[in-house]
């Protein structure tokens, strides 16, 4: 399913980055007293009332800017509106609107985007302010204060009345999309090209070649595939033109929109930090992922690069060693052929379905193994039942006597056990304790 856009957007200082994070919970973006501190793009997918959206902080918006890191910053700013279903717009309670508030609400109206007026700062409900922020013509303001937390749930429940209904990918077979992504240069086009004998991608040297999410149909032995190649993801302070930032959001989207994503690095390097940022975008969307090292051809002593490589990602991302991975060249060939069983053994492991029977015969040896906690008067909670409630990606339902029993380590312990025993090794595995009736 993809996601909708919802972009943060105003002129500097205005609280954008503090907003932003009041709506996640959690401290994502810069936030400084200083005007400007917010130069690129924040993303992160966020939740209300069941409905998931794509929320975007912007850098101050500055419209009549045409030069400088400013000006980069305002067509930064326009490219997230230009792909957003809602926009939301930050006036300061404290200042009052100002002349460049009314050019933005001009540039606002003019693209005919749905935009909600926030009145940020308001740590007094009581006072008016929102009367005088009506004058720039983008409908009723509502007060806010992202430092307090004011009024929060009002203005999500606006943002996701103004959502488009969900999109959902139209199937007419048992096509497999395969989303290939990873940071720049490491060899996503030149796999493609690979894979399909023929110079379908345009390859470069340079960073960044690709710049748009293409979708290329694959015949196996295996089955029917989507090939979609993307744009080379990287840490959002190192943007340097508004053709990336557009390029990672058309990764986000085609990540989205995937059945399996693989996830390529190189095998000289190795994992690098930017690779476990992709691999959380990947697993944030739901998707199985696949590891794969390219660039295999140029490494020497191979057995003791892989040990090496395994054992780095062991030491440093430990919550990635199950992830299933393989060593290719995009050059030589070298393992290519594997590739499709692979994806498929992926895309099954997300879709299976395991029958209430055996997830229950399962339930009562896991419990026999370690007993479930005890609850705050000293009984043991009773685990009774378990089902699978959806697949892709697999959710399980497990009914208790003390759902708030089920501490973090008893949680993490069965989901552990249900991924060694079904063969849950790529998939986003989701378990919930709920109250037995």
């Amino acid at each position: 399913m993809r996601h909708p856009i919802v972009a943060i957007l105003g002129r500097p200082n205005v609280g954008k980055s503090t907003l932003f994070n009041r709506i996640l919970g959690q401290r994502i973006a810069v936030v400084d007293d200083r005007p400007g501190i917010t130069k690129d793009r924040h993303f992160a997918l966020a939740e209300w009332n069941g409905r998931n959206f794509l929320l975007v902080d912007t850098g101050g918006f500055l419209p009549d800017i045409a030069v400088g890191i400013e000006a980069a910053v305002r067509r930064q700013a326009e490219l997230a509106l230009d792909a957003c279903a809602v926009a939301l717009f930050i006036g300061d309670a404290k200042t009052g609107p100002t002349d460049l508030d009314a050019a933005i609400a001009r540039s606002l109206r003019k693209r005919g985007c749905p935009a909600i007026l926030v009145v940020n700062k308001a740590d007094d409900p009581r006072l008016p302010v929102e009367a005088e922020f009506h004058r720039l013509g983008l409908g009723d303001p509502i007060a806010v204060s992202a430092e307090q937390g004011h009024a929060f749930g009002d203005l999500l429940d606006r943002v996701v009345a103004l959502l488009p209904p969900p999109e959902f990918d139209a199937r007419e077979d048992d096509t497999i999309r395969v989303a290939i992504v990873g940071r720049p240069n490491v060899g996503k086009s030149s796999l493609v090209n690979a894979l399909l004998s023929e110079d379908r991608m345009v390859v470069d040297d340079r960073p960044g070649t690709t710049v748009d999410a293409i979708d290329t149909p694959y015949e196996t032995a295996e089955g029917r595939f989507v090939l979609v190649d993307t744009a080379g993801l990287r840490h959002e302070q190192k943007f340097e033109e508004d053709a990336e930032f557009y390029a990672t959001l058309r990764t986000i989207r085609a990540v989205e929109r995937s059945d399996v994503v693989m996830v390529m690095l190189e095998g000289g390097p190795g994992f690098v930090r930017q690779d476990a940022r992709i691999i959380a975008a990947a697993q944030e969307a739901s998707k199985p992922v696949l590891l794969a090292y390219n660039k295999w051809d140029l490494v020497e002593d191979k057995g003791d690069r892989w040990d090496e490589l395994e054992e780095q990602r062991e030491d440093r991302y430990p919550t990635l060693t199950r992830l299933p991975r393989i060593a290719i060249s995009a050059k030589d060939r070298i393992r290519l052929g594997r590739l499709p069983g692979l994806w498929k053994e992926l895309h099954e492991e997300n879709t299976k379905r395991i029958s209430t029977h055996v997830l229950n015969e399962w339930l009562k040896k896991v419990q026999l193994e370690k007993a479930p906690p005890a609850t705050r008067v000293g009984r043991p909670a009773r685990i009774y039942f378990m089902t699978q409630a959806a697949v892709a990606p697999p959710k399980f339902i497990i009914f208790a006597s003390h759902p708030e029993a089920v501490n973090a380590s008893y949680h993490r312990f069965l989901l552990n056990r249900l991924r060694d025993e079904f063969g849950y090794a790529a998939a986003s595995v989701r378990l919930e304790v709920r109250k037995s009736e």
